[in-house]
């Protein structure tokens, strides 16, 4: 009897901590898309604030995104390599189209829809918010019902980036918790918790203490959102964690605690969506605070924890997070980014108008 020992070198990770984020400001992006769409047809039941917030959302998502993106592809010119090189066959080619269409889409649609509020600006003391109300382009008007079509068209880019982010990581055949169509669910699902929590920060920060503006369906809009999501991903996470053949993570007890906070997040989301009574700027906090960390836990498991199962053997392969750029820095930075574009935009929202 011959005893054969497979060794296999150290390798590095395939997706880094830029793609996790990535995957949560592009996913908060689309699902902000889909959710001003619906605010926008009922329209009579939310407050110009919570559609700026999501709207807002949208197109800083849809900004941010990308650049996360292009740190995980290592530097920014390897990005024109799916222009130059297109590969139909191949969803992140696919996603080298879909991505800049949706980026744009997102912008013009905050711009059209926050055009009255930057006009404004043009009335003010401050020469740079002069300069800033200029971006009107004019004072001509686009109607309610071309508003809606083209936050329309937006929602149908924004399931492109939808579908193809989740079919990129399904077709991984290699992995079998990605390899299933729990993984995208999952990616899809809560995406709208990050669209919530995103939004969340937009309303703390909009400079206006009256939060009487705001209507009783921005409130059921959020409960809404937060009490489905954070249900159909419970109940999906345990679906998704059962279904490798290889290797039983319920048998793990590193993976037993990972299971249990990533679910344990989805339950505190549900419980703060059960309690909320009225928003203000604490209940903004904490929605905040509780549907992103569940969000962008849940994307740090299903693809960075993934990464340490073993393929061909059983040995260890724990991951340290770096705290330069690649790792922690990165983090911290990209966030920072994502805070500085929102604190420039929420200046431009007139917070005491509860109409449109």
């Amino acid at each position: 009897m011959n005893i054969t020992e497979v060794l296999v070198q150290p390798q590095a990770t395939a997706w880094l901590p830029w793609a996790v984020q990535y995957f949560l400001y592009i996913g908060s992006a689309y699902a902000a898309a889909i959710l001003f769409l619906l605010s926008l047809v009922f329209q009579q039941f939310t407050s110009h604030k919570m559609r700026s917030a999501l709207v807002l959302t949208l197109a800083i998502g849809a900004i941010v995104g990308p650049l996360a993106l292009t740190g995980d592809l290592h530097q920014p010119g390897r990005a024109w390599h799916f222009f130059f090189h297109l590969t139909p066959w191949s969803w992140m080619s696919l996603g080298s189209l879909f991505l800049p269409l949706f980026s744009g889409l997102a912008v013009l649609t905050a711009w059209l829809y926050l055009r009255d509020d930057i006009a404004q600006l043009k009335n003010s003391t401050n020469p740079i918010a002069k300069l800033v109300g200029l971006l009107t382009l004019g004072d001509w008007k686009i109607s309610a019902v071309q508003m809606k079509i083209i936050a329309a068209i937006t929602v149908l880019s924004g399931l492109s980036i939808a579908l193809y982010t989740g079919a990129e990581i399904a077709i991984v055949e290699s992995r079998p918790l990605w390899n299933q169509a729990a993984s995208p669910l999952l990616w899809f699902i809560t995406a709208f918790l990050g669209a919530i929590g995103f939004s969340a920060i937009l309303l703390w920060l909009f400079p206006s203490e009256n939060n009487d503006v705001m209507k009783s369906g921005d409130l059921s809009l959020i409960k809404r959102v937060m009490t489905l999501s954070s249900l159909l991903a419970f109940i999906l996470m345990p679906l998704w964690a059962s279904n490798n053949p290889y290797f039983s993570l319920y048998e793990n007890s590193d993976w037993i605690t990972r299971l249990s906070i990533v679910s344990m997040g989805f339950v505190l989301c549900f419980i703060v969506a059960q309690n909320i009574k009225k928003l203000h700027r604490l209940s903004f906090a904490v929605i905040a605070l509780t549907t992103l960390c569940a969000s962008f836990y849940l994307r740090w498991v299903t693809m960075m924890d993934v990464q340490t199962i073993p393929k061909f053997d059983v040995g260890a392969y724990p991951y340290e997070l770096p705290m330069g750029g690649s790792g922690l820095l990165g983090i911290i930075g990209m966030f920072g980014l994502w805070m500085a574009l929102a604190l420039a935009a929420s200046e431009l929202i007139n917070t005491t108008k509860s109409t449109k």
